[in-house]
């Protein structure tokens, strides 16, 4: 397009090196010099930190034919015929290019802003213009979601290029209707303008923002340009007259000459008459057009009532007619982690929320007031490096709204978590502290009872905790139904003390007052009513007995010669810690009811993938034990089996090895009804001669099978006439899964994370991947065999594959904005072999498509190959020249065999470890690269992954 069809005559200052200027053809826009091509124009943007100027002489060097700057800019001297675009405001400026230099755009779009409620009005829209035969998408924090409900990304409001660039895509591909979240930061920054806007609304206004917007006035101002400046006259402004600052906002509309369309109690063209709660939904009686409607909504909470209203008001603006957008409200599907019920317990009610703002906090308290009969008890926090203001405010909130309010940690970041809870406690001093987010989840899942609602506040559908710099994984709604499972048998101790002595076969030294409620091998993370085992690894554990006591340990499990200590409780001793840890497992794997499940899982990759899918569909069909993190060695298994509940009707094991002789034994303390084996790649060639070597390993799982078990292997695997022996000399049913017609389940990949499992019967279920991958579909078509072989319901456990995050370090997906558009960044650092290495390039190369275009590689040293190491580590080549464009990052010396052999196009840097490639690897990323970070746990990539995140992070 030629420059003079990109900008408005008059509109720009355009200084012209040459006397053609006007007629420059531009190829591209960014606003990202590390991205500028040939014939581009470069927007270099006045920063926070850094002002663009500065990049200019890089992008005409690297070809931009025309850049853009503030109308004060100094520019360097610049070589050859480059036009100059001075601006008053450069990024209002840069938003109108993008949107005439892409041109296409759904013919309808509207947007809402807010302080809440602004994710599910955007999703609501989207639903009721579906639900009348619209093809619509939406754009905002749960990302953009297309007419097939595909998903993707995660941000409020794209930068401009990236915003209209996604506007072209979704118009070619037949979406007619969009709407939008604009964020206060989005419409400050002009990201919206140039979006041919059909109507907006507005929903409340609270305290948020404040480390960004000086004062709330300015913080309303932002969201006033909405109606202010991108909304023309005759548009329409929805207005809900129940959330605050309505009036000043609907003034300020009319003033502008827009229609106002309001909604709510106080609405005129959408009036709330009535709400009665039916069960877990709420019959509303709405008066439209001259007409009385009566509609249930299938949400909980005034405030949802709220957003559905300010959602058909905007699809009426957008030319639905009244009574369609009415009726699309009983259809509605509540949007992740916004009022969310997770399950039931003793009677009670556990809801999860995003709330983290004053208002909302108080907004999601009274929205579940109507469902308390009993107690309203509110977990909730405050992060940290953001408003501290508001923290007193939220305590307030929580001691006049909820009964029971428990304070604890929110994304501490680099603040001290305690303080945090300090200045949160000034509001609510009667509060019970617990700063550990997990066991204040737990503790008030656990003291819930018939008609009590548990609201558990503040992250919604997050899947990380940030402490310090790191992201650690974290999830309100796992840790939610894990508590719920392991509540059924509430008021009931884990272990009494006569029973764990029993099974110890030890001498007890003094007795706990009551029983034993957790098992920790770690001092730092006893719990109050925990036993501490001392066991004699890297370090003693006996050494940490006294820490152990003074955080609250009831007891400890210590060797017959260790010296009781000053403030040391009630102990146990045994000849060897670890074999008493050991009996102490078995003793809770033999006291579980009859009818109750065990499934132990191995494999040379996906143990930890296929067990979280386990855990999740098994938890919707009864209370399910499995561990939290990979505890699968040696002293990880029979941790996990003594810390299971005695009324676990599911129990999951995951069992690794690293040398001959391991898995055996493992399995027969498991005694697994079920026993599953993955694949089998090359990993721990270094401690086996070759993959049959590990074949046979594997193949131990079965051993430990009860009688009338079943064993399930992968088919598809090169060494299944292993597995299968294995498998035919436990005795028990043996069932497989893979992709050939043979296969008792059969996986398969239709779209994205969409994925089927079709069983030999004829029986097909779909499911929903935690990331996308053919290598994850198979871990489903295992995980889903080996319900349906313990009895279970595989089309309910398929849906709690839907309640699963990607782990961090497991394929977990991050999209970051940077200057000129976003990049998307693939976390598979927590641990790599040659065939999960090759499974995650390909799965990284599938993710390049859309705005994302080429694809940057971190590998790190595979470990334990041994003398195969070289050869495999130069294999790989051949699956990254599968990709068009790529660039590779290698840390490590076996790593570096493989760089040195790959083309000089493809070199992107080289380092023995990680950090001698972190710099380069960052000024290397660009807007459009697919940046996937894979290497063994011990080659330290995730040290990378952690950079990443902390440069690019909001």
């Amino acid at each position: 397009m030629k420059l003079s069809q990109i900008i408005e005559t008059g509109a720009l200052d355009v200084e012209a090196l040459g006397p053609e200027a006007s007629n420059i053809e531009i190829a591209g826009l960014t606003a990202d010099s590390r991205e500028v091509r040939p014939g581009y124009l470069f927007a270099a943007l006045p920063g926070v930190k850094v002002d663009g100027v500065r990049f200019v002489a890089g992008a005409v060097k690297a070809g931009a034919v025309a850049v853009l700057v503030s109308a004060d800019a100094e520019l360097p001297e610049l070589e050859g015929e480059v036009a100059v675009l001075r601006s008053a405001n450069p990024r209002r400026d840069l938003a109108l290019m993008a949107a005439r230099f892409f041109g296409k755009q759904p013919q309808t779009a509207v947007a809402v802003t807010g302080t809440s409620g602004k994710t599910s009005v955007v999703e609501f829209t989207r639903q009721i213009l579906a639900a009348n035969g619209l093809q619509a998408a939406s754009v905002g924090t749960i990302g953009v979601v297309k007419p097939d409900g595909g998903r993707y990304g995660s941000l409020t409001t794209p930068d401009p290029v990236s915003l209209h660039r996604l506007l072209a895509e979704l118009a070619d591909e037949g979406v007619t209707h969009v709407a939008f979240e604009a964020s206060s930061h989005g419409l400050d920054q002009h990201r919206l303008d140039g979006v041919r806007l059909t109507a907006g609304a507005f929903t409340n206004l609270g305290r948020d923002h404040l480390d960004y917007h000086p004062d709330v006035a300015s913080y309303l101002a932002a969201k006033m340009r909405l109606f202010k400046q991108l909304l023309q006259p005759g548009q329409t402004a929805v207005i809900n007259t129940d959330g605050a600052t309505s009036g000043e906002v609907a003034d300020v509309a009319r003033g502008r000459g827009l229609k106002v369309f309001e909604v709510g109690r106080g609405g005129d063209q959408l009036k709330l008459v009535s709400v009665r709660r039916e069960g877990f939904a709420q019959v509303l009686t709405v008066e439209a057009d001259g007409g009385s409607h009566e509609v249930r909504l299938p949400l909980i909470g005034d405030y949802q009532v709220e957003n559905a209203l300010v959602a058909a008001g905007l699809a009426i603006a957008a030319g639905v007619p009244s009574k369609g957008a009415i009726s699309a409200l009983e259809t509605l599907k509540g949007v992740p982690g916004r009022l969310e019920i997770v399950g039931e317990v003793n009677g009670g009610l556990v809801v999860v929320d995003y709330a983290h703002k004053p208002e909302a906090l108080t907004a999601a308290l009274q929205g579940v007031r109507p469902f308390v009969t009993g107690k309203l008890i509110c977990v909730f926090g405050c992060g940290g490096d953001r408003d501290k203001g508001k923290r007193e405010i939220m305590g307030g909130i929580a001691a006049k709204d909820a009964d029971v309010a428990v304070v604890t940690d929110d994304n501490p970041r680099s603040e001290k978590p305690a303080s945090i809870r300090a200045e949160i406690m000034r509001g609510c001093p009667d509060a019970r502290e617990i700063g550990d987010r997990r066991k204040a989840i737990e503790w008030a899942v656990g003291q819930a009872g018939e008609g009590d609602v548990v609201l558990i506040a503040g992250k919604g559908h997050e899947t990380g905790q940030i402490v310090g710099d790191t992201v650690l994984p974290f999830s309100d709604h796992e840790v939610a139904r894990g508590a719920i499972a392991g509540a059924s048998g509430q008021g009931e101790v884990l272990w009494a003390w006569d029973e764990l002595v029993a099974a110890a076969q030890g001498e007890p030294d003094g007795e706990p007052q009551g029983g034993i409620n957790g098992i920790s091998i770690d001092s730092r993370s006893v719990g109050a009513g925990d036993l501490f085992v001392a066991l004699k690894d890297k370090r003693d554990g006996h050494e940490f007995v006294s820490a152990a006591f003074n955080s609250g340990a009831a007891a400890a499990l210590v060797c017959r010669d260790y010296q009781r200590r000053p403030g040391d409780g009630a102990l146990l001793r045994v000849e060897d810690t670890l074999k008493g840890l050991e009996r102490i497992g078995m003793a809770a794997r033999a006291r579980l009811a009859p009818d109750a499940k065990v499934i132990a899982v191995t494999g040379s990759a996906g143990k930890t993938t296929t067990k979280e899918m386990l855990k999740a569909g098994l938890s919707r069909l009864g209370p399910t034990h499995a561990a939290d993190k990979s505890f699968n060695n040696h002293w990880g298994v029979p941790l996990t089996l003594s810390r299971m509940p005695r009324g676990s009707k599911f129990g999951v094991f995951e069992i690794g090895m690293n040398h001959a002789g391991e898995i055996a034994p493992l399995a027969k303390m498991v005694r697994p009804d079920v026993a599953l084996v993955m694949n089998v790649l090359e990993a721990h060639l270094g401690h086996f001669a070759s993959t049959k070597e590990i074949a046979e390993e594997k193949a131990q799982i079965f051993t430990g099978l009860v009688d009338g078990g079943t064993a399930i292997y992968n088919a598809d695997s090169a060494h299944a006439d292993i597995l299968s022996q294995g498998a035919e000399a436990s005795g028990g049913a043996i069932a497989t899964f893979g992709v050939g017609p043979e296969c008792d389940a059969r996986a398969a990949v239709e779209k994205g994370l969409d994925a089927s499992v079709a069983f030999k019967d004829g029986v097909r279920v779909q499911s929903r991947l935690p990331v996308p991958g053919h290598h994850i579909a198979m871990n489903a078509a295992g995980a889903l065999l080996a319900v349906r072989a313990a009895g279970g319901d595989v089309e309910r456990a398929a849906k709690g594959f839907e309640d699963l995050g990607a782990p961090e370090g497991r394929g977990a997906r991050y999209v970051f904005n940077i200057p000129g558009g976003q990049f998307l960044l693939i976390d598979e650092s927590y641990n790599a072999n040659p065939g999960s290495m090759s499974a995650a390039i390909q799965t990284a190369r599938e993710a390049v498509q859309d705005d994302f275009k080429r694809l940057v590689l971190v590998l790190g040293d595979m470990l334990e190959l041994g003398e195969h190491s070289i050869r495999l580590h130069l294999g790989l080549k051949a699956d990254i020249d599968r990709s068009p464009e790529v660039e590779v990052f290698t840390a490590g010396d076996h790593m570096a065999v493989l760089f040195d052999a790959l083309g000089p196009q493809q070199q992107g840097g080289k380092g023995r470890v990680p950090s001698d490639i972190e710099s380069d690897l960052i000024a290397a990323i660009r807007p459009g690269d697919v940046v996937m970070i894979k290497g063994s746990n011990g080659a330290k990539t995730w040290q990378l992954a952690e950079a990443l995140r902390r440069q690019f992070a909001d």
